[in-house]
């Protein structure tokens, strides 16, 4: 059976103190599997999706956590290469204001950056309907640079729907480096998305929000470019026409991997047909991402539609 979307991309351990204790000084942590590309497919198999994600996973107890995790969320890991090697980390701290949140990093060297061409499941990715990379994968080595530019290419060539998500990570390569590969994995996809801060610390882009959105989608172009803008929402130029939508309230207990979750919910709208309401269920499924514990969301084509439609009620009986 075909796929629904097929993702790449890198997966990671999470760890995180209790409550608002420092790294330095906490003696307990929390663990939760993560990774752009995998939390987009797990949101997208929660709302029906057949989706796979593909990348390549060290032997052993962590390599095996991941897996079981995206079993548990529905997503297809038949796609998943096993190597030596290790599986990359990352550290967060969450302050109050006026303290930030703190992210850092432990990944180098992790076993997808040696990743192969063999590697990749070409065949399945030429018959799926969807794929999906993130503007970290490209980041993380030339091996996966490569492959996520070749693989996006082979995807649209083939005619299947190729989103991405700019993502740009100041802590993994600078605006000179980054640029140039994003633009190329930009021109290769139907579907970008682009927060208003990496538009302008990357291409310049300031200004009016519909005139910056759609002079990135002329550069890019393609044929739908979303530009989020944090606490005011998100625009998006969809084959020439314009669309905004406000965020939706929200409680906000972890807000990791709520921009996977846009991600999953505007992909799943234009499968669905229903890309004139992308943007409402993109930004349900960024809300509902932040109330819930852990990098990845698990919700239901019926939260997602009352979400959207705000029929928000304290409780269900």
């Amino acid at each position: 059976m075909p796929h629904d979307v097929i993702g790449f991309g890198e997966a990671l351990l999470r760890l995180m103190p209790e409550a608002d204790e420092r790294v330095a000084e906490a003696a307990t942590f929390h663990a939760y599997v993560g990774g752009a590309e995998l939390n987009t497919c797990a949101a997208a198999a929660s709302i029906g999706l057949h989706a796979a994600w593909f990348s390549v996973l060290p032997p052993g107890l962590l390599g095996e956590r991941v897996r079981r995790h995206l079993r548990a969320c529905g997503v297809d890991t038949s796609l998943v290469r096993t190597a030596p090697g290790r599986l990359g980390s990352y550290w967060v701290e969450y302050g109050r204001e006026p303290r930030s949140i703190e992210v850092l990093y432990d990944r180098a060297g992790s076993t997808v950056c040696d990743v192969r061409p063999e590697d990749a499941p070409w065949d399945a990715l030429r018959a799926a309907r969807a794929f999906f990379v993130s503007g970290i994968t490209p980041a993380l080595s030339a091996a996966t640079r490569d492959l996520a530019l070749a693989l996006s290419t082979a995807a649209r060539d083939a005619g299947a729907l190729v989103a991405t998500d700019l993502n740009y990570r100041a802590r993994l390569w600078t605006p000179a480096e980054a640029t140039p590969v994003l633009e190329q994995l930009a021109r290769s996809a139907r579907i970008v998305i682009v927060t208003a801060d990496d538009a302008r610390t990357l291409w310049g882009a300031t200004g009016e929000p519909e005139a910056v959105a759609r002079g990135l989608q002329s550069r890019f172009e393609c044929e739908c470019l979303v530009m989020t803008r944090g606490g005011e929402g998100a625009i998006a130029i969809d084959a020439g026409e314009c669309r905004q939508a406000a965020v939706l309230p929200t409680t906000r207990r972890d807000r990791i991997g709520a921009g996977d979750a846009f991600a999953a919910g505007y992909v799943w709208a234009w499968l669905a047909g229903r890309r004139e309401r992308a943007l409402d269920y993109a930004l349900a499924m960024a809300a509902l991402k932040h109330t819930v514990p852990g990098d990845t969301l698990t919700t239901s084509v019926a939260e997602v539609e009352a979400i959207a439609a705000r029929d928000v009620r304290d409780i269900r009986r």
